[in-house]
């Protein structure tokens, strides 16, 4: 009773409590709408009010001075547009001129490398190498690798917006139960930018190709740059509100310095799988059955695009044994059992497989030596940096590039130099092969890439004489008749003849269009041909110690030896005769041309138990050569 006096003395409070009652209701039931409206308006806003400020970096004390802001801000969002921008001469690439990051709150820096050259501070190779910074664009992951092949600037946390364009178009695909999407327009940064930002890029292709070396960048090229960079950061952003996790409405209305920080959590969570992971464009992304189905199959082909993983061990605990049962090497099961299909062995156990010949083989391991002993031990199939036993890549540790010009020596039925490595640790080891590849291309005067000329260059002239006659025997028919003269008219100042017969038509469309260039030779030959007068196992040696002092591995196999070849070299030279011409071969391997060796001649006794007339003896030294590509985990 005198709660009902005191409501009917009391009307206004009691209609405020219940309206207040009733609001709280509603947004307690509207909570996910709300939060999901407050968490785009915020995403929204930090692209709409962006305050751009571009600072052109030329020098270490530029960088010094916004390099502290830089590092602030990327910390803060998680992530930073990423591009690079360089010059074509004549068809061929120059080292990347500009570097371009951007913060989604307008900081664009654009670092001008073709300024720094050799002195690129520290802090910026540390803020490139660090992965808790993305570094996000159209085609990053090709810009680092530029990076790497110019500067040996390393680059992680690489990620391709046409990855998680892919992973919209999926979520696109749920919501509306359709059987397929079908991508609207196209994947650059220009269409993405029109899709997510309603901007149009300037692709102009003046500013695109002009001068990014020249002393002092135009202004237009400076927005160009920034825009690039800016546009991809904001890119980002927008796809984030649409691949957003839902943790709680609340997080929408945290204050700035916490809202920021579980944004920056929520950005790499959705980029960690894709991070340094090359995109490519071929349209494999079929409909399945679910789209769960979709995301496993998406994931699984873009870990395999930057490289080749794998499909099973390359190591197998198989032996081959020699007629009197001594182990002569690990083998690859299926070439133990092509030894007992050809009758040339005999099946002595299926568990573990074990295959005896049934003739002597050429030859046999140094069972004394650390070398014999490395050919009969059973190897892991795991990284031999970090331990990881999946997704693993073969990995040369003498690059292939300078072990194609050995001597079958050194590289035939061998696989002492090709290990194990998990995705990251490979492409981490590439990155830093550069370095060694740098001094080696100082040392010898052998400039790597576009420095050193090319092999070939194109004729444009006679380029176009080609294609014009290829036009003419394939469409004649269906072009104007003025685009036929126009045609007819290259061909007769080629040819300088007043018609054009279907003779001219034939050789014109075999044309040669390249002018090869005679004295051109690789890096890598010209740092063989140096070695060569010196001692071809120095440089094996170079590169091993290169692998184990870069790399720190924590898994070589027992055994593993830098010095690995020589013993055997000095071995095999011993059982040849003095006038034998394989002998200069093996002292090139030793000592080079330059120097001097003297091994005496000391042949080994045959085993009576080779057959008489040789047959299999050769049969098992004449098999197929395995060259890098087809190693199996040991041979004879």
């Amino acid at each position: 009773m005198v709660v009902r006096n005191w409501m009917q003395h009391h009307p206004a409070f009691v209609a405020g409590t219940l309206l207040g009652g009733a609001c709280a209701g509603a947004v307690f039931y509207h909570r996910k709408a709300i939060g999901k409206m407050v968490r785009s308006w915020r995403l929204l806003r930090s692209v709409l009010t962006t305050n751009r400020s571009i600072y052109v970096i030329t020098s270490k004390e530029a960088w010094n001075d916004v390099e502290p802001l830089l590092l602030r801000e990327a910390q803060r969002e998680g992530a930073v547009g990423f591009d690079c921008e360089w010059v074509h001469i004549r068809g061929r690439r120059r080292p990347v001129a500009l570097l371009q990051v951007a913060t989604c709150s307008g900081l664009c820096v654009l670092v001008r490398l073709s300024h720094l050259k050799s002195s690129i501070p520290d802090s910026l190779k540390a803020f490139l190498e660090n992965e808790a910074i993305l570094k996000v664009g159209v085609g990053p992951l090709e810009d680092s690798n530029y990076l790497s092949a110019d500067y040996n600037l390393m680059v992680r946390g690489c990620v391709d917006l046409r990855h998680l364009l892919l992973r919209c178009q999926e979520l696109d695909q749920a919501d509306s139960d359709e059987a397929s999407v079908k991508s609207t327009g196209g994947m650059g940064l220009n269409a993405l930018a029109e899709r997510y930002l309603g901007r149009t890029l300037d692709k102009d292709w003046r500013v695109r190709a002009s001068d990014w070396e020249a002393d002092t960048l135009t202004k237009r090229q400076e927005n160009y740059a920034a825009e690039d960079a800016l546009v991809g950061i904001h890119i980002l952003m927008m796809m984030v509100e649409k691949l957003w996790t839902p943790v709680s409405p609340v997080v929408s209305l945290l204050p700035g310095p916490l809202w920021n920080q579980h944004l920056s959590k929520q950005i790499l969570q959705i980029c960690r799988d894709y991070c340094d992971i090359k995109f490519s464009s071929k349209k494999d992304q079929d409909s399945g059955p679910s789209m769960k189905n979709k995301q496993s199959t998406l994931k699984q082909k873009a870990n395999t695009r930057a490289y080749s993983i794998r499909k099973e061990p390359l190591y197998h605990h198989c032996q081959l044994w020699a007629p009197d049962d001594m182990p002569l090497c690990m083998i690859d099961p299926k070439k133990a059992r092509w030894y007992v299909t050809k009758g040339l062995g005999d099946l002595v156990s299926e568990d573990p497989l074990i295959v005896r010949l049934n003739f002597e083989p050429a030859g046999r391991p140094l069972m004394e030596t650390q070398e014999g002993k490395f050919r009969l031990q059973e190897r892991e199939n795991i990284c031999v940096v970090c331990g990881k036993d999946e997704s693993y890549i073969r990995k040369n540790i003498v690059p292939h590039e300078y072990r194609k010009f050995f001597p079958n020596i050194l590289k035939s039925h061998e696989n002492h130099d090709i290990v194990l490595l998990c995705v990251e640790c490979h492409r981490l080891s590439n990155v830093l092969d550069n370095t060694l590849r740098t001094q080696l291309a100082e040392e010898f005067s052998a400039p790597i890439g576009f420095e050193n000329g090319a092999k070939a260059t194109i004729d444009n002239s006679r380029k176009s004489v080609k294609h014009a006659a290829s036009a003419l025997v394939k469409c004649r028919n269906k072009m104007p008749e003025k685009r036929v003269i126009e045609l007819e008219n290259i061909l007769k100042e080629y040819f300088q003849v007043e018609d054009i017969a279907v003779e001219h038509l034939e050789v014109a469309s075999n044309l040669d269009v390249k002018i090869w260039n005679k004295d051109y030779q690789a890096h890598s030959q010209v740092v063989f041909e140096a070695y060569k007068k010196v001692g071809l196992v120095k440089l094996e040696q170079r590169w091993r110690e290169h692998f184990l002092n870069s790399m720190k591995p924590r898994h070589m196999p027992d055994c593993w030896s830098v010095t690995h070849n020589a013993i055997k070299v000095r071995h095999k030279m011993s059982s040849l005769p003095y006038d034998h011409p394989d002998r200069e071969l093996y002292k090139v391997v030793l000592v080079g041309t330059d120097g001097f060796i003297d091994v005496p001649y000391s042949p080994t006794d045959s085993r009576e138990n080779s057959p008489s007339n040789g047959t299999q003896s050769e049969v098992f030294t004449m098999l197929p050569t395995l060259d890098d590509k087809t190693m199996i985990n040991g041979t004879i």
